[in-house]
């Protein structure tokens, strides 16, 4: 199962910014209210483009998860800083029902991976790509 996000980053409007950085230091009205954009989005996409007929992932029914994170720029990136944005996705995704939770007997794995430019000027584009695992 895939889900793509495009966000944009905007360092000089923060009002239109949806990527949240780990070494970023905003304040914390400011930061939540992003992080709530973000899950807000995540849900609205997530409720469009998923399987409806499939059942969520579960204890029963765990998962493994990989992030791969496009940058719109050729300046390095660390991938897991990016960690605040996946947080707030992940957290749309379970409100849409992708999952019945985000705990670790759910989601027993996740891993960032660099996938070069995302072609989309301002945009970072990340992608899930979600597995099930079979259940130890």
């Amino acid at each position: 199962m895939r889900f793509e996000f495009s966000l944009p980053r905007n360092t000089r409007q923060k009002a239109l910014n949806m990527v949240i950085n780990s070494n970023d230091r905003f304040h914390p009205q400011i930061k939540a209210k992003m992080t709530k954009r973000v899950r807000k989005f995540a849900y609205w996409h997530t409720m469009a483009t998923k399987d409806k007929e499939r059942a969520a992932f579960s204890p029963s029914n765990p998962c493994e998860v990989t992030v791969t994170v496009f940058s719109p720029t050729r300046s390095r990136l660390d991938p897991p800083n990016l960690y605040p944005t996946v947080k707030a996705l992940i957290d749309g995704m379970t409100d849409a029902g992708i999952w019945t939770d985000d705990n670790h007997k759910v989601i027993k794995m996740m891993s960032f991976v660099y996938g070069g430019l995302s072609n989309e000027k301002g945009h970072y584009r990340l992608v899930f790509d979600i597995e099930e695992v079979k259940n130890d």
